[in-house]
């Protein structure tokens, strides 16, 4: 953008918004979370931490089981032989697991270092509860005593309960099922230079790494309880909006027969639910990589096409929802490294917008943000990218202190410096649109562009170089911009 994009004028825009957005926050009612959360158990492995599991389960079965390479883990030998396998190669993986056993197992022989809240929901709700928002409603089918423990202890986060037949509200360290299992996916951290021994051969862990246990038991269903479901439109008034996660892990087929059709079903009849009483209820979506395409386009076509307002993903994520659409050739544009991948982001969010009937698509890249949004949105291009700022804002404190407590936590992170390579990464979008006349230099400057069908808001970002932690940090990202949304449309709806 040579002269034109100033980042010192990005810097006092930044703090403008962030000062203009944060005294409104209260202005919202509320807003519902739902559905997925899981609590983190974070353990780094240490040289007898291997050698200690290795010895427990036997040498001769984990050399036989990594031979195997198992894809799933039903008991310790497959955990062992891939944590040996993670290790002996350095790479990151995630494998699944069905069965709490392993849990126990884990609790039994590898205590964690710590533990943290997982999953979109619970830390979009923690996020929410931080910033003050009036009522962060948090729906979670399966809240266990432990799950509980990980929401921040502030009043005004709740959790819905029927009592006699009447809908009220609690904290969820005091709605929980007892008799609920907890859904806890283990990390295992190992660093660079790590030595173990197994079969007579010494291995040295070549990079810093992990192996991700995924919890996935057989009662995992994303659904609602009949008697919440009769009671959702009582909380109209209590909410102006929602944010929706967790929908990757409906599955194709269910143990007792039914199928990902029905839990569809069941999830577009919430979100009808919820706008009942309120058409101008904002639901938006955390999108997220889902590996099977059956799924994916379900999503896509069934639950978000016309049912949901406001749409968050990242660049892969873009390429993944391209793809079951059917626009293959623009879904490997986005992903490949070239000068197109940008302008290829920006036409992909535009087809995400018309096709999928969406009111906003916010795309979050490493050091830039684009967002399209209807022109019948009641915002200005002023206000959505004031929006954003906000939630750059927020992903920047995140990365720096790994945890935002605060509104006032949250500003530290004005002092980040704006992104150079986001910043020229967005100098190939500019001579994109300005060649293709849908808008001029000066406009793009200002981040703000009013397209023939659409809006365009680009804005460059704050990125931390050593970050304290990157878990959540898409999550923030969006639910913060949509927070700020729903934040000014409750002001104008109160202005007016």
């Amino acid at each position: 953008m040579g002269e034109g994009m100033n980042i010192n004028e990005w810097e006092k825009r930044y703090s403008i918004a962030y000062y203009n957005i944060s005294k409104i926050l209260t202005g919202i009612r509320g807003i519902f979370v739902a559905y997925n959360c899981n609590v983190d158990a974070i353990k780094h492995v240490k040289e007898k931490d291997i050698h200690k599991l290795i010895s427990t389960v036997g040498k001769k079965s984990v050399q036989q089981r990594v031979t195997e390479y198992p894809r799933e883990i039903q008991d310790p030998v497959d955990l062992v032989a891939r944590l040996v396998i993670a290790m002996r190669d350095g790479k990151a993986a995630e494998v699944p697991t069905y069965t709490t056993e392993i849990h126990k197992w884990l609790m039994d022989n590898l205590v964690f270092d710590k533990a943290r809240m997982g999953g979109q929901a619970g830390i979009i709700s923690n996020l929410l509860a931080n910033l003050g928002i009036n009522n962060v409603i948090v729906y979670v089918p399966w809240l266990s005593k432990e799950q509980a423990e990980y929401f921040v202890d502030t009043a005004n986060i709740k959790y819905p309960v029927i009592e006699d037949g009447v809908l009220k509200f609690k904290h969820p360290s005091e709605a929980y099922d007892s008799y609920q299992k907890p859904k806890v996916n283990w990390i295992l951290e190992f660093s660079k230079g790590t030595k173990f021994e197994l079969a007579e051969e010494v291995f040295e862990v070549p990079r810093d790494n992990r192996l991700i246990i995924s919890s996935r038991p057989t009662w995992v269903r994303i659904d609602m309880s009949e008697d919440l479901y009769e009671h959702l439109s009582k909380m109209n008034g209590m909410i102006d909006g929602a944010i929706l996660s967790g929908y990757q892990m409906i599955k194709e087929e269910y143990e007792d027969g039914t199928t990902y059709r029905h839990y569809v079903k069941r999830a577009v009849k919430v979100i009808e639910r919820l706008k009942e009483g309120n058409p101008n209820m904002r639901i938006h979506v955390e999108f997220t990589s889902i590996q099977n395409k059956v799924i994916r386009k379900a999503i896509l076509k069934d639950i978000v096409y016309k049912h949901v307002s406001s749409l968050g993903l990242d660049t892969i994520e873009v390429a993944n929802a391209l793809n079951v659409l059917g626009h293959e050739e623009l879904a490997y544009a986005v992903i490949s490294k070239g000068e197109n991948s940008i302008s290829a982001l920006y036409e992909g969010a535009v087809k995400l917008l018309c096709e999928l009937k969406l009111e906003r698509v916010h795309v979050h890249s490493l050091g830039f943000y684009i967002c399209v949004a209807s022109r019948d949105f009641p915002l200005t291009v002023e206000e959505h990218r004031d929006a954003l700022m906000f939630s750059a804002t927020l992903a920047a404190a995140q990365a720096l202190h790994g945890d935002i407590g605060s509104l006032k936590d949250g500003q530290t992170a004005l002092k980040v410096p704006i992104s150079e390579r986001g910043h020229d990464d967005l100098e190939q979008l500019e001579k994109y649109l300005v060649r293709r006349d849908v808008c001029t230099g000066t406009e793009f400057e200002d981040g703000c562009i009013c397209a023939i069908n659409h809006d365009l808001i680009v804005i460059p970002t704050k990125v931390v170089q050593d970050p304290v932690g990157t878990v959540g940090i898409g999550d923030t990202i969006s639910a913060g911009a949509f927070a700020a949304i729903l934040a000014m449309l409750r002001k104008k709806q109160i202005d007016n």
